[in-house]
């Protein structure tokens, strides 16, 4: 038996955006080590571990929420993993308007207040609520500002939560991915590491317990943050 599937047999984690991409990896790892995964996704088939809900509106949180409390005990670990990211191009005098609101709300308003609803049905201590964010959210690219900034206010949203929760022994952890090959990335960038191998560094990092989850090349990407920032940020802008 493995490491990973020593920590997480029968564990409750829930994985949202789990019908596809990274998501469906995580799902599929996580269910392989032994967890009850329960996930989501706008059009996915009901089932009695997948809901098919827009995370963005009120309701389809809701019927999340509805979901976990049908579950056998409290949460162990919740990943806010759904997101959308579009080209939008304030300068090209294009209306952007609805597109950038339902970025934001995917991206940022729905961890936010979805991590709301599901703290109270989390395990207390020994949960771990976590948050996929990007290198992006460190140093942006010209083509998805709205992206970017949903990912940089992510990321500032859960080195908050992480002190805030600490003294419940709740963990708080930042995942970072690096180019990963799904429908989102698609005919962009070169060496993509697949969905799978991105999962399977998600759980090692949450079975050896760390607070950041730094996936293959995001590391060289967040050591240049450090110490050659503007290289990063010229490399970064062009993504």
């Amino acid at each position: 038996m493995t490491k990973e599937a020593q920590n997480f047999t029968g564990m409750r984690v829930l994985v949202t955006g789990g019908t596809q991409g990274i998501g469906q990896a995580l799902v599929s790892a996580f269910a392989e080590a032994g967890a009850h995964v329960l996930t989501c996704g706008r059009s996915a088939p009901p089932s009695p571990l997948t809901v098919a809900a827009d995370i963005a509106t009120e309701e389809g949180r809701d019927a999340l929420l509805a979901a976990v409390l049908h579950l056998d005990g409290p949460l162990d670990i919740i990943i806010h993993n759904a997101a959308i990211q579009q080209p939008l191009n304030y300068a090209s005098g294009t209306a952007i308007g609805d597109a950038a609101d339902k970025e934001i709300a995917v991206n940022l308003v729905a961890p936010i207040r979805l991590t709301e609803l599901l703290l109270p049905h989390m395990r207390h201590p020994g949960g771990a609520v976590c948050f996929l964010t990007s290198v992006l959210a460190y140093r942006p690219k010209t083509s998805a500002p709205v992206y970017c900034a949903s990912k940089a206010g992510l990321r500032s949203f859960a080195l908050a939560l992480r002190h805030q929760l600490a003294p419940q022994g709740i963990r708080v952890v930042e995942i970072v991915p690096p180019l990963v090959g799904t429908a989102m990335t698609g005919g962009r960038g070169r060496g993509k590491i697949s969905p799978e191998k991105a999962a399977r560094a998600v759980l090692a990092g949450l079975a050896r317990g760390e607070p950041q989850i730094v996936i293959g090349k995001a590391r060289t990407a967040l050591l240049l943050d450090r110490w050659a920032p503007r290289l990063l940020a010229r490399l970064m802008a062009n993504q």
